[in-house]
């Protein structure tokens, strides 16, 4: 039997191949970096990497959904969830975990659980690693290099 998290890829696949030849770029880029730096993020924390994993895939879900960011974190964890049921081998309280995450992930101003924070740092790092213009806020550019500096990579942080 296939992975759980190889079979939440698959499904994230089949919605992204659906998407124009930009958003499928954007979102692959993004759904799959978000996701690897929650993997490690949370193996550096303490945090079940899995879970991090499935909730940097689906962080975003709502925007190839529904074609909207408004709202998208808050909007997007009843998708994300209806997907985690739909793969199967998701505990309800890890799907209760993976979309609390997902749900706050846009609100980087206040300190929430391990795996929250786990997400939001994991989308900090991949937006300004792909586009240091897009965070401009005092608090976005803080957590980044934080978390910069979290991993060891004091050098080259050029804010």
């Amino acid at each position: 039997m296939e992975h759980r998290l190889t079979l939440l890829r698959a499904e994230v696949d089949k919605l992204l191949f659906e998407c124009s030849r930009s958003e499928i770029r954007h979102f692959f880029h993004h759904l799959y970096g978000v996701s690897k730096f929650c993997a490690l993020l949370a193996i550096k924390r303490g945090v079940d990497a899995e879970l991090a994993a499935a909730a940097g895939l689906l962080h975003d879900i709502y925007q190839i959904t529904h074609k909207s960011a408004e709202n998208h974190a808050e909007f997007g964890a009843p998708v994300a969830e209806k997907m985690l049921r739909a793969v199967g081998g998701y505990t309800d309280e890890e799907i209760a975990i993976i979309t609390t995450a997902i749900a706050r992930h846009s609100n980087k101003n206040v300190v929430h659980e391990p795996l929250d924070e786990v997400l939001k740092d994991a989308d900090v790092l991949d937006h300004n690693l792909n586009s240091n213009d897009i965070f401009n806020t005092n608090r976005q550019t803080e957590r980044y290099v934080k978390t910069l500096i979290e991993l060891g990579c004091k050098a080259g942080i050029n804010i």
